[in-house]
């Protein structure tokens, strides 16, 4: 899910109750909950205003020759305003282009409060997670609370992202730069590219999201040492 930079938005419409799907560009916020920049000018806000329910559909199945066989993810919960400024920077982070327009005075942050979320994995591997994809709030907090000290220190050596993002991702860009990091993983960026790593493991503090940096980083080092 956090890979992903857009969704499908599901709201009811304020006028009849029918369904009504948009497509949205989304970031996460520390614990995993949908972070939306929406205009109260849009249908699904005024939908939002009328009922605060709705549901996100985030779809992973790129690149499968059937679609079916691919993993998607349905998000349900209600999406609220939120006036918190480090929502909005996590958002600008990893849309930048949308600073664009996110000073405009119809458009607000909001967050989606995940309540239960249904994974498809392919055929026959279906699954519905009570209280969604997300993370406890200490560990988010903590997060939260060491994330800007992190990215500091990992974009000293942008170096050591270009190898991750080569050797991780086959990414052959230079000049990559770490704009997010959460117990999950890290999102990069490189002019207009975006890519995410993954950790191999969750990471519950700053300390740790650093050290499996490196780790990161050097094991992309000794890969790329061993091909020469």
């Amino acid at each position: 899910m956090r890979g992903c930079g857009k969704a499908v938005l599901a709201t009811t419409m304020a006028e009849d109750g029918a369904p009504y799907a948009s497509l949205v560009t989304v970031a996460f916020d520390q614990d995993g909950s949908p972070i939306l920049l929406l205009s109260t000018l849009a249908d699904h806000t005024r939908n939002l205003g009328s009922d605060a329910r709705a549901a996100l559909l985030f779809d992973g199945t790129d690149g499968f020759p059937n679609p079916q066989e691919g993993p998607r993810l349905t998000v349900m919960g209600r999406i609220e305003r939120s006036g918190n400024e480090r929502l909005r920077r996590r958002f600008l982070a990893r849309h930048p282009g949308a600073a664009l327009y996110a000073g405009f005075s119809d458009f607000a942050t909001w967050r989606l409060a995940p309540e239960r979320a249904h994974l498809v994995g392919g055929f026959a591997r279906a699954v519905w997670i009570a209280g969604g994809p997300t993370l406890g709030a200490a560990m988010a907090s903590r997060m939260a609370e060491a994330e800007e000290d992190v990215l500091v220190r990992a974009n000293r050596d942008p170096g050591g992202l270009d190898l991750i993002a080569a050797r991780s991702l086959g990414r052959s860009e230079r000049g990559w730069l770490m704009t997010g990091v959460d117990a999950d993983g890290l999102d990069l960026r490189c002019g207009p590219a975006y890519a995410r790593v993954d950790f191999e493991r969750p990471v519950g503090d700053g300390p740790q999201a650093t050290r499996a940096i490196a780790d990161l980083a050097a094991k992309a080092g000794a890969q790329s040492d061993d091909r020469g």
